[in-house]
């Protein structure tokens, strides 16, 4: 049954407040799961599971699939089309509230995400022990997440999504396979995790910063952070008139490690 006929014989009608636009095309859905490459031995998490379309093809792979949908009405739609699934569970909750600690070692998120919370779900995916993130957002949002430095879009989102992982893009996908239509096409971005972040508050606290007042110059933002923000710069040899979109990936590391080395022997916190 095709998602706008399961959407009115259950009487959903999509709230934009959740940012709820469903994927209907099911060889899309298809096309993320073989590109996903996942084995029956693994564990997989949807966030905003919706009617219910990327999770059934999830599950024809035999993986553990964890699903979390905020929207009790899809719990007697999703009962029915999954039912003959035993390797699925979902949970009706929001997947923010959710203590990272909860998810195995080398858990693989795969998801069209909720377009209004983009963010916030890669934060708090990136503090548990993912091992890589399949996930579908709108374009506009993609293009922040892909962006290099040195480019307009390039900002907190691009910055941190790069420290912590290496960063592909795999296709685009048109807003006519969508249920609301949404006025921007999507992409499909591979975020595969290269190293463990010791301290993934302190990366975040430091990045937001860093890109708080994009037309500030690095050293002015570096105030709020470093006691002796010229010094530093200096140091790695960076220009302190720079703006901070224009910053290496190199050198971001080179003042979060900085940085975070000199709180941890300071009697400041963050």
């Amino acid at each position: 049954m095709k998602t706008s006929e399961l959407l009115r014989k259950y009487n959903i009608k999509l709230k934009k407040s959740l940012g709820q636009h469903l994927l209907s095309d099911d060889r899309i859905a298809k096309k993320i799961v073989e590109i996903s490459r996942i084995s029956p031995s693994d564990t997989v998490v949807e966030i905003g599971v919706g009617a219910g379309t990327l999770t059934e093809e999830l599950a024809k792979t035999g993986a553990v699939v964890i699903g979390y949908e905020i929207d009790e009405r899809f719990r007697p739609l999703l009962e029915s089309r999954l039912s003959r699934y035993k390797n699925v569970k979902i949970l009706f909750e929001d997947f923010l509230k959710v203590d990272p600690k909860t998810f195995p070692e080398n858990v693989k998120f795969v998801s069209n995400i909720p377009y209004n919370i983009t963010g916030p779900i890669l934060e708090k995916i990136f503090k548990t022990k993912f091992s890589y993130v399949v996930i579908m957002v709108q374009k506009e949002v993609a293009d922040r997440i892909l962006a290099r430095p040195g480019t307009r879009n390039f900002g907190y989102i691009s910055a941190l999504s790069k420290v912590v992982c290496d960063v592909e893009k795999l296709f685009d996908v048109s807003r006519s396979h969508f249920i609301p239509n949404p006025q921007v096409d999507s992409t499909v971005v591979l975020l595969r995790k290269k190293k463990d972040v010791e301290d993934f508050e302190a990366l975040s606290f430091f990045l937001g910063k860093l890109f708080s007042k994009r037309r500030k110059t690095v050293r002015n933002n570096l105030k709020d952070l470093f006691e002796k923000a010229e010094t530093i710069l200096e140091k790695f040899g960076i220009d302190p008139m720079k703006r901070p979109e224009n910053l290496s990936l190199e050198d971001i590391i080179k003042l979060f490690e900085e940085w975070y080395s000199w709180r941890r022997n300071s009697s400041k916190k963050y």
